[in-house]
């Protein structure tokens, strides 16, 4: 992994075996970031994907491996949590996409990370089980 940081982003590429989440956390930690938003593209061999179920206040999880073009990644970040949506296309041009729970690098992954003032921590939200910004 390397980065670099600009005026207002964080210009960040990762390489073969880079696990996306633990690379955004070093971010994170080394560049002292307590909030923003991210996007970014690349490809994978390993991701897993979560569907939340409100009612049972739960994720529901499945571990993919293959050879996928992350066709869209962008979430937020701040000091306690990273929060990630991945969407990926297969060979045969078909997608899937939900939660980012993980993702390991095959080719390699490009993300923007734009800091926010707005230091994003989050709570936990009675009514639907999630942790929401404590705003």
């Amino acid at each position: 992994m390397d980065y670099t940081e600009e005026t207002d982003r964080f210009v960040i590429r990762l390489d073969p075996g880079d696990e996306v989440l633990e690379s955004l956390a070093t971010v994170r930690e080394e560049a002292s970031v307590t909030g923003g938003f991210f996007t970014g593209i690349g490809a994978v061999d390993r991701v897993t994907l979560g569907h939340y179920d409100v009612e049972a206040q739960e994720y529901h999880e499945e571990t993919f491996e293959g050879e996928f073009e992350v066709t869209a990644f962008s979430g937020n970040v701040g000091p306690d949590k990273i929060h990630a949506h991945i969407q990926v296309g297969e060979r045969d041009f078909s997608t899937m996409g939900g939660h980012c729970s993980g993702a390991r690098v095959s080719g390699t992954f490009e993300i923007v990370l734009l800091p926010t003032e707005t230091t994003l921590t989050h709570r936990p939200d009675d009514t639907t089980g999630l942790d929401v910004f404590d705003i």
